[in-house]
């Protein structure tokens, strides 16, 4: 990589200030033609010829590579910083010597998935949230309560953008339900708000602050972005499945209402009991010595993980701590050693 790229990097990680309108612009509308062309070898067509809703690494033509799950970022940019210095082990990169993700990254040694909602800093900022729709009431829309939140929101947007750009093959990004930046009511999204009317204040600070250019080209975006993704050990999607979906119905899925909700929405103790076992059976082949499990995000944990369905579904969003799931290439997953704390207090070289 360029030493352009590493500064923008670097600048997205602990800036705070907000990103350029020219910037957002162009870097959305180039991750969106490459979310939208991206190789049916890992991300099938719909029967319509458009992008699938799966990705698909249990493809045989594929290399296997040792994959990290990353669960919710809610605008955590430090998150993503922390990450791409944390050191793997030569072991997990079946490799001669540690290296850190990003030069894992740079080498083709592994995979990253992360389980989507990008924007929103929820629990973390409730009470700038709170102050934020005072100054909406009062007629402001960009005061420096939203201006915080949006800076941070936009650089992890742009951050994870340009992680996409650099290694396309690599680096994933699945949909959640605050993927919605127009926040509106359409397959699979829903007006959003919890604290303060967080999805509408957001749209109009888009709209008034980028304009409708930015808005619709990060909507195209966030729309473009896969459902799930089937690794040889493993499912990952935002949420619990809500019902065994079938391989097809995920590829065809991008514009069903009902694929969507179910991969993204799914409240505790509301999926389908055997889902998750089904959709196993389904999508992964048997492979020997490996248990499949199926890792989510989305509905947080209080601790390192939370077990669902018997045991083969794995929630992992614990919103106050930087935790990752490392999948090796060659054993099953155990969440007691393979989920792992990141958090750290050190800059990008």
């Amino acid at each position: 990589m360029n030493k352009d790229f590493y500064n923008r990097i670097n600048e997205l990680g602990s800036s705070n200030t907000l990103v350029h309108h020219d910037y957002l612009f162009a870097l959305a509308d180039k991750t969106a033609g490459i979310l939208e062309s991206e190789c049916a070898l890992w991300r099938p067509l719909s029967s319509s010829n458009q992008i699938g809703g799966l990705l698909d690494f249990t493809n045989p033509k594929l290399e296997q590579l040792p994959t990290i799950v990353v669960p919710d970022l809610h605008a955590r940019a430090f998150f993503i910083s922390n990450l791409l210095n944390y050191s793997l082990t030569a072991d997990f990169l079946c490799c001669n010597r540690p290296m850190t993700v990003l030069e894992a990254l740079e080498q083709n040694k592994i995979r990253i998935i992360c389980v989507g909602d990008l924007l929103h800093s929820e629990l973390r900022c409730k009470d700038r949230w709170i102050g934020a729709q005072k100054e909406f009431l009062s007629g402001v829309y960009n005061g420096p309560n939203m201006m915080q939140e949006m800076i941070e929101s936009l650089n992890l947007l742009a951050l994870v953008m340009e992680l996409k750009c650099a290694f396309p093959q690599n680096f994933h990004i699945l949909k959640g339900n605050h993927e919605n930046i127009m926040n509106v009511r359409s397959p699979g999204n829903f007006p959003f708000r919890k604290f303060a009317n967080e999805g509408e204040m957001v749209r109009i600070f888009m709209e008034k602050e980028f304009g409708d250019d930015v808005t619709m080209v990060i909507f195209c975006f966030e729309n473009a972005l896969p459902l799930l993704a089937a690794l040889p050990q493993a499912i990952v999607s935002h949420a619990e499945p809500a019902r065994a979906f079938i391989r097809d119905e995920i590829i065809n899925g991008m514009n069903d209402d009902q694929v969507i909700l179910g991969l993204t929405w799914t409240e505790n103790n509301a999926a389908q009991e055997g889902s998750v076992p089904q959709m196993l059976k389904e999508l992964l082949p048997p492979k020997e010595g490996i248990v499949p499990r199926y890792l989510g995000g989305h509905r947080p944990v209080k601790r390192m993980y939370l077990l669902r369905q018997e045991g083969s579904y794995v929630q992992i969003h614990n919103p106050q701590k930087q935790h990752i799931a490392l999948l090796y290439k060659n054993k099953s997953f155990n969440p007691d050693t393979d989920i792992v704390d990141i958090e750290q207090k050190i800059v990008l070289e």
